[in-house]
């Protein structure tokens, strides 16, 4: 019974001397694991960080998914808008017109048009000519400049600031395309309008624009 006392002793003794080396082994462990865990989570953040590049591929991923940049025959213009009949202060405004082309010289488009405390929504048809005046020189570069009369007519619905329920909408003017990009070509030109029935904001108005077209 002595002999089995002592070796009880002896064994718990062994025990309590071993147990803080394996708590701080463990801790070690532990504290390493943990380190390596964070050292991942920051090297997987920093793999991850989102930059300028991948955002542009993105965007253009979602407009070939769209079927945008295979589209064809369709234009868009950014303009400017003056009108000195409307009302003081809200004389200056802009726009955009979006026109699908049916044929070389025939087009349809949608346009939005905001000009101080007036907005209108309005359908178009557009005639257009496509010149190039400068093919007799025989120069690459000069003869792929395009100068295009053209008018168009349509009706327009005011958002705000009207008073007419149909707004005729008319332009006449012309603009220049040259440059090659995305497969399609820059312009920019110029033209003179009128809306009828606008009440204050009804009268002469002229834009300037700059766009980009694809076909015809």
């Amino acid at each position: 019974m002595k002999n089995t006392k002592l070796n009880l002793i002896g064994v718990a003794a062994i025990l309590l001397a071993t147990s803080p080396l394996n708590l701080q082994a463990q801790t070690t462990n532990s504290s390493s694991s943990s380190s390596s865990s964070s050292s991942s989570a920051s090297a997987s953040t920093s793999t991850n960080a989102p930059t300028i590049s991948g955002g542009l591929m993105e965007i253009y991923d979602a407009l070939e998914s769209s079927g945008l940049t295979t589209a064809t025959n369709y234009a868009l213009e950014p303009y400017l808008t003056y009108a000195p009949s409307a009302p003081s202060g809200n004389q200056v405004g802009g726009g955009i017109l979006a026109v699908y082309n049916l044929s070389t010289y025939l087009g349809t488009g949608l346009g939005v048009d905001y000009l101080g405390q007036f907005s209108l929504v309005s359908a178009q048809v557009q005639l257009k000519v496509p010149l190039h005046p400068f093919a007799f020189t025989g120069v690459s570069w000069a003869t792929n400049i395009v100068v295009a009369p053209f008018a168009l007519a349509g009706v327009g619905a005011g958002l705000s600031g009207s008073t007419g329920n149909a707004i005729a909408v008319t332009d006449a003017g012309a603009y220049v395309e040259f440059g090659h990009l995305w497969g399609g070509r820059f312009n920019t030109g110029a033209a003179v309008g009128k809306w009828s029935n606008a009440g204050d904001y009804g009268g002469t108005r002229y834009h300037f624009f700059a766009g980009w077209s694809k076909g015809f």
